[in-house]
């Protein structure tokens, strides 16, 4: 259209204008000197210019200068696709007689002069495909007889001038392609001539002015791509007889589509996709007689010569009844992805002949493939992605022999992969099935595919080996197979096959029991390769120095592996390198530093492994950082002080290492931070109060560490923090009251600290439980924290501070006699000699052992139900080899439970602090937020349940004394031979456990509970398990609280 009106309105111009003679003039009228002069500006920014703009030719004779035969002045100046690079010179404003200005596709730049205004007889000006900037001037609406002004693909900002409303010839307006705002002026009513308004691609906002669909002469309107909202006017084509096209996607446009559309009956476009339209699309569309691409009513099968069916991203419900598109014998492409379309795919689609293309992706269809789609035999393009769809993929489809895109992702089909891939397909190119539930193997016919650059297979039921024939496919790009359950060759590996594939950037082929070693072969695989993810595919061995040679490569996932050895010093070849992921392996030694020669990493993850010594002081030159995870190893140093440089890391997780030293005021320049986790280490001295500046913070975990000091009262500007544990430290004083305005804060806790003084009880600590603030026995506040009460008076305090000081030692000493009792108890009656070496073994202590969760997959099979050693209301008990072939039992706490968490660290606080020959002796513990679990001894002989009430075991005499000293001796020490009483409140015959000389152990301790004072009638009422309580639990309960009352 644009091309039409361009030819007509330059031929009416130029028949307006006659050639001067060919002879050159030594003089010539003055008028025409004027012209001269002006165009002589232009003359030194083109060569072509400068030969041949001469003085000694007549200005009219001139390359791109045509002069008018009445007035014999410069009328048209057009130089056009000539790689000028320069501003429109002033000078131009005195072509008094200027008619048309042609400057399109050059480089001019700059703003437009102001002397443009001057040309009054102009009717044609056409800038596009330059480089101009600034505002569109006003003055342009002072050129009486403009008729086309072509600004698109330029720089223009700023708004549309209302002045160009004045232009009331005006037929061709096109400011495309340009970075204009604001609203478009609701006085371009006024342009009654105009033909083609087009501001296409730019940032307009508002509503589209319903003045503008009153100007009866218009034939194309298009704003696509704007900001454009509102909705449009109901009577929208009821002034708009010769409109051909109406361009509205990609606004936010909403509100119904008005039923008069029909009315503009000469309509070849209707672009309404991507908008907020909603409603019922109107019927009376349908008796459109063109192209009309977006309608979905019955009435659409009157349109019989439709090519092209468009209506995606709308939020149009509802089933089709694919019956419409019969008569439409020309129809080629159908677009109705991304809605909310419902209901069975018809197998009328198969007489739609002429489709080439359907996209239904993304929508809620359900049911099966018809097979009849195999009779579209001039399809290239099926995509049925995102949707419902069930049974088994028609083996017609790959029949098809045009058929170059194939995707059926993200459903619900079933079944094998057809043994005859692409021998009819030969042109296939895209083969994207991947998020179903298919099985079987991949057939070696795969191979016949041999114009595929994209196989998606990934997170299926697939079997079998990787077939080597994906070598054949030369010209594949992404290959995933991820999420399967594949395996490869022992003979042969596939990786060595895809060397053949010169163009690969994608390979994953993660979560496969792959097993075996990655070959050296891997560092053949093609020189474009980007992306390699191969985690969790039970990979064992070294990681290959042949990685180094993949030079392009972005990011490389080999994590939660067997992988052993040093990361090789080639890693540093890896310049592209972004993304380092080898978590979760058994990789060893020192942290390479090669390592800092990657100057794009972005994210750095080699946790849960073994490496030991210091971390590289040089990694704080590795500007490009992002994320840092190096938690669970054994490292041994100090936190080098480069690392504080790194201003915008986001995530550091440096925890359960053995890293010394403390935390600098540096700590600050980490301004970018969004999680800090450097628990279980042995830092030391207090927090630094400039971490207050971390204000984009949302976890810091600094537990388990040897913290002292007071918490920061700065901490309170953190005001991101949503996750803050200072647990298991030596924290003193007081929590800042300032804490209180951290909103966001949800997890809070500072148990097992020094800390004194009154809680806070204004802001997020309304929320918080006594499980935030246990083991600090100097802490006082409301009844909901289990704490003692606050003084209201010093003087009150300062006796109270007195009387507890004089219990304490009361307490102490009483405590330090009953030990020493117990203890010449306990010698004096200790067992015979097979069990002396075991008592002196229990008396030494033990570091516990750090396990990783993923240490407990590995020995419990994934927690495999062969392993199920039991379950109880809270947990479930599995058996487990560790690497060092120990046996163990990993007692998994349900975290679907309320309250499960308060049990778990119970559990935890009790068996950490006693040690008795009797009670069952903790190895590790493992928890997160998901995931809490306690690994324990394991005891061979079960528990006493079995052998009392089971026909197959049977306990003597003397076995069964034994037992019942055992359990009281275990009582004994719980009741008074720790420093303070414990009531195990459980004790029945599952929760007592036989090792293998038949020494009885308590366990369970998930609902026991420390006595303090005043707490001495707590138990008189039943707890335990429920529905089930063992002989003599009531009376031992009344017994218990007697005692100790």
């Amino acid at each position: 259209m644009e091309i039409k009106l361009y030819c007509i309105l330059q031929y009416a111009f130029l028949i307006t204008i006659t050639f001067p003679m060919l002879s050159s003039e030594s003089k010539q009228p003055l008028s025409l000197a004027t012209d001269q002069t002006a165009l002589l500006s232009l003359k030194h920014t083109s060569l072509l210019l400068a030969t041949n703009w001469t003085n000694s030719t007549s200005v009219c004779t001139w390359i791109g200068v045509t002069c008018s035969f009445r007035h014999h002045r410069v009328a048209a100046l057009n130089l056009s696709n000539m790689a000028l690079s320069t501003t429109i010179p002033p000078q131009l404003g005195r072509l008094s007689f200027l008619v048309s200005l042609d400057l399109r596709n050059n480089l001019f730049h700059g703003d437009l002069p102001q002397q443009l205004s001057l040309l009054r007889r102009l009717k044609f000006i056409s800038l596009r495909l330059n480089n101009f900037t600034g505002d569109i001037p006003p003055m342009l609406g002072q050129l009486p007889k403009l008729e086309y002004l072509n600004l698109r693909n330029n720089s223009f900002i700023g708004s549309i001038p209302k002045s160009l409303s004045n232009l009331t010839n005006l037929q061709f307006l096109d400011l495309t392609y340009n970075s204009l705002s604001g609203e478009i002026p609701k006085e371009f009513g006024r342009l009654q001539s105009l033909q083609t308004l087009s501001v296409q691609f730019n940032h307009l906002s508002g509503a589209i002015p319903s003045a503008i669909f009153n100007i009866s002469t218009l034939v194309a309107m298009a704003f696509t791509h704007n900001e454009l909202s509102g909705s449009l006017t109901t009577d929208m084509c009821h002034n708009l007889p010769f409109l051909t096209v109406i361009g509205l996607s990609e606004n936010q446009l909403s509100g119904a589509i008005s039923t008069n559309v029909s009315q503009c009956s000469r309509l070849e476009v209707l672009a309404l996709s991507y908008n907020s339209f909603s409603g019922e699309i109107p019927s009376e569309i349908g008796f459109m007689t063109l192209f009309l691409p977006g309608i979905l009513p019955h009435e659409i099968g009157h349109l019989q010569s439709l090519v092209k069916f468009g209506a995606e991203w709308n939020e149009i419900a509802g089933s089709i009844d694919f019956n419409i598109f019969m008569n439409m014998s020309s129809l080629q492409n159908i677009y109705l992805n991304r809605n909310k379309f419902t209901g069975n795919l018809s197998r009328d689609v198969g007489n739609i002949t002429m489709l080439t293309t359907l996209d239904l992706t993304e929508n809620h269809f359900t049911g099966l493939i018809p097979t009849e789609f195999g009779q579209l035999y001039h399809l290239e393009t099926l995509s049925l992605s995102l949707n419902s769809l069930s049974g088994s993929i028609p083996h017609e489809l790959f029949n098809i022999s045009t058929l170059r895109i194939l995707s059926l992702a993200v459903n619900a089909l079933s079944g094998v992969l057809p043994t005859h891939l692409c021998h009819a397909s030969p042109f296939l190119e895209h083969l994207l099935l991947s998020n179903n539930s298919l099985s079987g193997a991949i057939p070696n016919s795969i191979s016949n595919c041999s114009q595929l650059t994209i196989l998606s297979l990934a997170e299926n039921k697939l079997s079998g080996y990787i077939p080597t024939h994906l070598g054949n496919l030369r010209l594949l790009q992404r290959l995933e197979l991820f999420r399967n359950n594949l395996t490869q060759a022992p003979s042969s590996s596939f990786i060595t096959s895809l060397t053949n594939c010169t163009s690969l950037t994608l390979l994953s082929i993660d979560d496969n029991p792959l097993n075996g070693i990655i070959p050296a072969s891997v560092g053949n695989l093609s020189s474009s390769l980007e992306t390699f993810y191969a985690d969790n595919c039970k990979f064992s061995g070294s990681i290959p120095v042949e990685i180094g040679n993949l030079s392009n490569l972005m990011t490389l996932v080999l994590s939660a592996n067997e992988l052993s050895g040093d990361i090789p010093l080639t890693i540093s070849h890896l310049h592209e390198l972004q993304g380092l992921y080898l978590e979760y392996n058994r990789l060893g030694g020192s942290i390479p530093h090669d390592i800092c020669d990657l100057s794009s990493l972005n994210t750095l993850d080699i946790s849960q492994n073994q490496f030991s010594g210091p971390i590289p002081k040089c990694l704080g030159n590795v500007s490009s950082l992002r994320n840092l995870y190096l938690e669970s190893n054994m490292l041994n140093s100090s936190i080098p002080s480069s690392l504080w440089g790194l201003k915008d890391l986001n995530y550091l997780d440096l925890s359960s290492n053995s890293l010394n030293g403390f935390l600098p005021q540096e700590i600050s320049n980490l301004g970018a931070a969004i999680h800090i986790n450097l628990s279980m280490n042995q830092l030391s001295k207090s927090i630094p109060s400039t971490i207050g500046k971390l204000q984009n913070l949302v976890n810091l975990f600094l537990a388990n560490n040897r913290l002292e000091g007071s918490i920061p009262v700065s901490m309170g500007k953190m005001i991101n923090l949503a996750n803050l544990d200072l647990s298991y430290n030596n924290l003193s004083g007081s929590i800042p009251k300032s804490l209180e305005a951290l909103q966001q804060l949800d997890y809070f806790n500072v148990s097992f600290n020094s800390l004194s003084g009154e809680i806070p009880n204004g802001g997020s600590f309304t929320n918080f439980t006594m499980d935030s603030f246990k083991g600090n026995e100097a802490l006082c506040g409301i009844p909901k924290f289990h704490v003692q009460i606050c003084s209201s008076t010093s003087n009150h305090r300062s006796k109270r501070k007195k009387v507890e000081r004089a219990s304490f030692i009361i307490f102490g000493v009483v405590a330090f006699i009953s030990v020493v009792s117990l203890a010449f108890i306990i010698v004096k009656n200790k067992r015979k000699d097979k069990t002396t070496s075991r008592e002196v073994d229990e008396l030494i202590f033990i570091v516990p052992e750090r396990i990783s969760y993923y240490e407990l997959l590995q020995a419990t099979e994934r927690f495999d139900e062969s392993n199920l050693l039991g379950t109880g209301s809270s947990c479930s008990v599995y058996k487990g080899i560790l690497n060092n072939r120990k046996n163990i039992v990993v007692k998994v706490f349900n975290m679907q439970l309320e309250g499960i968490s308060r049990i778990f660290d119970v559990e935890c606080g009790i068996l950490r602090s006693i040690r008795h020959r009797n009670l069952t002796s903790v190895i590790s513990s493992c928890s997160n937020e998901e995931f809490k679990a306690l690994v324990l001894e394991y005891m061979p002989n079960g528990n006493l349940e079995k052998w009392l009430y089971s026909h197959n075991y049977c306990l003597s005499m003397m076995e069964r004394l034994n037992i019942m000293i055992d359990v009281a001796s275990a009582l004994e020490y719980l009741h008074h031979g720790y420093s303070m009483p414990i009531v195990h409140s459980d004790l029945k015959p599952s929760n007592v456990l036989l090792d293998e000389d038949m020494v009885a152990h308590i366990s369970d301790f998930g609902i026991a509970k420390l006595l303090c004072n005043g707490d001495s009638s707590v138990l008189t009422n039943t707890l335990a398990t429920l529905g089930y309580i063992a002989p003599g639990q009531v009376s031992l309960n009344i017994l218990i609280a007697l005692h100790f009352q």
